[in-house]
């Protein structure tokens, strides 16, 4: 199939990823900040790369992949109707078929949800690789079961890293293949490409890209990280600043629950609720306590007046605590997205959030304290932030969301 692009730019920059030969490098690594359109164009080349010659089996991994619209999903879906070629794909159980090649392209979660490890084992003929918001994957370890998967002979292969760069110190990407915050030289099997909104200027409408631009004088270090993709190398700092702070919220907006468990001692069992409105995050701690029986955080909920229909995003860590709270009634309580603690962080960082409450909550404490220490590591992450974080990380926020009707609860059998 020629390259045609219906009228996207693409980055000379990309150009390795449309080479489709068996004597090129295994390892593409795609990093970029926000506004570089590093995934819609993989998302181009991989739609082209089924029309090869070569038939190919195509599989997109992320740490999770909750569902069809997903957007990654979306964006293969996106890319073949950009370069029109409609006719000749389909789409079966999750898997996008070329119906004139037989080439396929499928999606599948390291993790099914929660902490439960997905089973992978439809993995044989993968002849590409593409892991979105690779940043995510917890370990190294965790990629290379699958990377070694990856081995089909006489097929060109290629294992493609999609990501965010986060905090140089913490990463196993960074620790494999860069140092200080630079490519390795010793790496002949990998291909790096770095792109940043700049590179992509022609695809942006220019408000974005004025945003942009102002950040680099109101906000240098957001700027540098999040928008021109450098890796963090810096040690000790508060992992959050620059957040909003209202003593309280009058309007209505999509709203659901983040919950994290005590693990006993001085580990507290937290409840943060959240408000989405015109992209902001609203964040209000409901109850945050320790040594709560799941009977006290129950009645806590209650008192709070959380809906039963909620939606709550609770640690995933926890299923048999969470199977409680849904038998005490509320039913849309669901194990969080969790990942990798770091490109969680790094998600938050890049929210616009405001404060719910007064200053004495030990959420706004957790705020204004939880810094890495003078090695750059994490310590351990006070449960409030970490319940915003289950909650926010876990939900795509709906525009115009309807204000939830409480309802009374259906309590089942075997409750406590």
């Amino acid at each position: 199939m020629e390259e045609e692009n219906k009228g996207l730019v693409i980055n000379p920059i990309f150009q390795p990823l449309f080479v489709d030969e068996i004597d090129t490098p295994r390892y593409y690594q795609l990093y970029g900040g926000r506004g570089s359109g590093k995934s819609f164009v993989a998302a181009i080349a991989m739609v082209q790369l089924t029309f090869s010659k070569h038939s190919h089996k195509i599989l997109y991994l992320r740490q999770t992949m909750a569902s069809s619209d997903d957007s990654v999903v979306a964006d293969i879906k996106a890319a073949i109707v950009m370069l029109g070629v409609q006719d000749h794909f389909s789409e079966s159980r999750g898997t996008i078929t070329n119906k004139s090649t037989g080439s396929t392209i499928a999606f599948k979660g390291i993790r099914s949800s929660g902490s439960a490890t997905a089973k992978l084992k439809s993995l044989s003929g993968i002849t590409t690789l593409v892991v979105e918001e690779a940043e995510e994957v917890e370990s190294f370890e965790e990629f290379s079961k699958v990377d070694e998967s990856i081995r089909i002979a006489g097929k060109p292969l290629k294992v493609i890293l999609i990501y965010n760069p986060t905090s140089a110190l913490n990463s196993w990407i960074h620790k494999e293949w860069f140092d200080d915050g630079r490519p390795k030289d010793y790496r002949p099997d990998t291909i790096f490409m770095h792109s940043t909104y700049l590179d992509n200027v022609e695809n942006l409408n220019p408000s974005v890209v004025k945003r942009y631009q102002d950040l680099k004088e109101t906000n240098p270090t957001y700027y540098k990280n999040t928008i021109m993709a450098e890796w963090t190398l810096e040690t000790a700092g508060r992992l959050y600043a620059g957040w909003g702070h209202w003593a309280s919220l009058s309007q209505e907006g999509d709203t659901w629950y983040g919950l994290d468990f005590g693990y006993g001692g001085k580990d507290r069992t937290a409840c943060i609720k959240i408000v989405w409105i015109d992209g902001v995050y609203y964040v209000e701690e409901m109850f945050s306590e320790a040594k709560l029986s799941i009977r006290r955080t129950l009645t806590k909920m209650k008192e709070s007046r959380i809906p039963f229909n909620a939606r709550i995003y609770a640690d995933s860590a926890m299923p048999l605590l969470i199977d409680e709270i849904r038998r005490g009634g509320y039913t849309s309580i669901r194990r969080a997205t969790k990942g990798n603690v770091e490109a969680g962080i790094k998600k938050i960082q890049d929210k616009d959030i405001i404060l719910i409450g007064d200053d004495k909550s030990h959420l706004y404490f957790g705020y204004m304290t939880f810094s890495r220490d003078k090695n750059g590591k994490l310590p351990h992450e006070p449960d409030e932030l970490a319940a915003m974080r289950y909650g926010i990380n876990s939900k795509t926020p709906i525009k115009n969301a309807k204000k939830i009707k409480p309802r009374k609860a259906r309590r089942r059998k075997g409750f406590l």
